[in-house]
């Protein structure tokens, strides 16, 4: 995936490590939904969405217009990506379990906040992915273990 659209989680979790600069160092173009960057900044005051905001303003993220998919089962901002993933052949960035699983019924190639920090560490962007997911958890996000565990596996820091 060189150009990919993004969905708010992976937006959020990135900004609260603040590595929203692995993005444009792992992708070519990260194009953002407005709905998508509505919800990430939402309240200001929070240091995400301030990361976000950032972001934008630096080029890292290219905000879109994208008119939502139809689908009642999820959001407004995943169904605003999926849209503009599909309109412009792009991957998606997402970790919400049904718009992970709906994109890829569609066709589109997905991958969500460890995916990016996994890519980030193959590439020397990060020491070591295991202290992220641990901080990610301690933040509230909620991971599978079977997800972590395959994460940690693929950044070859086997099982913690």
């Amino acid at each position: 995936m060189r150009v990919v659209v993004s969905d708010s989680g992976p937006l959020i979790c990135l900004g609260r490590l603040d590595l929203l600069r692995l993005l444009p160092a792992l992708f070519a173009e990260v194009h953002v939904p407005r709905q998508v960057l509505q919800e990430c900044t939402a309240k200001p005051e929070r240091p995400d969405a301030a990361r976000i905001a950032a972001a934008v303003a630096q080029g890292w993220l290219a905000p879109c217009h994208a008119q939502p998919l139809p689908m009642a089962a999820l959001g407004r901002g995943e169904r605003a990506a999926m849209a503009q993933a599909l309109t412009i052949g792009a991957g998606l960035l997402s970790d919400d379990r049904e718009a992970r699983s709906q994109a890829s019924r569609l066709g589109l190639q997905v991958t969500g906040t460890l995916g990016v920090l996994v890519r980030g560490k193959r590439a020397g962007l990060v020491p070591a992915v295991a202290p992220l997911f641990v901080q990610l958890r301690f933040g509230g996000q909620r991971f599978s273990q079977a997800a972590i565990e395959q994460a940690l596996a693929a950044a070859g820091e086997g099982s913690q």
